[in-house]
């Protein structure tokens, strides 16, 4: 591909980027193309340009316009896609399909989780643990950003935070939409930290909102699978977990872990924290059946 992006998120972040400056022709173009995927990705450009009501000259126009060197180019770009898309489905069905009983499958999903944890154990840094410490402790408010599979451990790190932490905890991305999320971390300053969390498939607006409170100053610490993944990239501070499984498209059981690992450490660098936990518990006490 002509500017070395990755083709499984590549295509749909071009069309996005460029969509607004695009001809009414390209758009049409554009719209065909995310309206219908699969068949494009078999379409001839003759195919491409009568389904869109375009011509060929437009929909080579329209490819160069994306940043692909000619029609092939994109189509390959589309297919990759495609395959990385219905990934998790070819592995549930072959896994459906495969030999063995329900208890064996259940005792493969506590095996993948217990690889995904020990991993996650053999990998840790002193260095990187210390400094994602330091930087919850220090930070006045701390944002964080997840969706899909990876939106319930930030809604457990968010709850965790909240009682141990001085700081606001702001979960930018839960519930209220990205227009309401892009609002909240329009406030974000140098001194505040952004925690991004995303596991396979990786959450394009988790990024967005990463990269955007980086553009305002904030630190960036990530929770993810990977050096591979996106986050890493551009983090300044990562911890890593991974969340391969044999069956589902991701197991972020041991993300998780990490999540309640860092508060955990933060719970035990507070100097008030016995204070906070009792006065919970104190609340809490005719709520508790014993």
């Amino acid at each position: 591909m002509s500017q070395g992006l990755k083709p499984s998120t590549d295509l749909s972040n071009r069309i996005a980027q460029i969509y607004p400056s695009l001809s009414n022709g390209h758009r049409r173009a554009a719209d065909f193309v995310l309206q219908h995927p699969l068949d494009v990705a078999t379409m001839t450009i003759e195919g491409l340009a009568e389904g869109s009501g375009t011509s060929n000259a437009t929909v080579t126009r329209f490819v160069r316009a994306l940043g692909y060197g000619g029609y092939g180019e994109f189509r390959g770009a589309l297919s990759a896609a495609l395959k990385f898309a219905h990934a998790p489905v070819d592995s549930f069905a072959g896994a459906r399909s495969a030999a063995g009983s329900t208890f064996g499958t259940f005792e493969a999903a506590l095996a993948d989780q217990a690889a995904n944890l020990q991993a996650a154990r053999d990998g840790l840094t002193e260095e990187a643990v210390t400094r994602a410490v330091e930087l919850l402790l220090k930070a006045p408010r701390v944002f964080i950003a997840a969706s899909g599979a990876s939106h319930h451990i930030a809604s457990y790190l968010e709850d965790g935070l909240s009682l141990y932490l001085g700081a606001d905890v702001i979960f930018a991305s839960a519930r209220t939409g990205p227009e309401r999320a892009v609002r909240q971390m329009m406030s974000a300053r140098p001194d505040d930290l952004m925690v991004a969390i995303s596991v396979p498939r990786y959450s394009r607006s988790t990024l967005d909102l990463a990269g955007f409170a980086q553009k305002r100053g904030a630190k960036l610490l990530a929770l993810t699978d990977g050096p591979i993944s996106p986050l890493a990239a551009i983090a300044d501070v990562t911890l890593f977990a991974p969340a391969r499984s044999h069956l589902l498209p991701n197991a972020p059981g041991a993300v998780f872990a990490l999540a309640d690992a860092l508060v955990a450490a933060v719970a035990r660098e507070r100097p008030d924290a016995v204070e906070a936990l009792k006065e919970l518990s104190e609340s809490l006490l005719w709520t508790f059946h014993y």
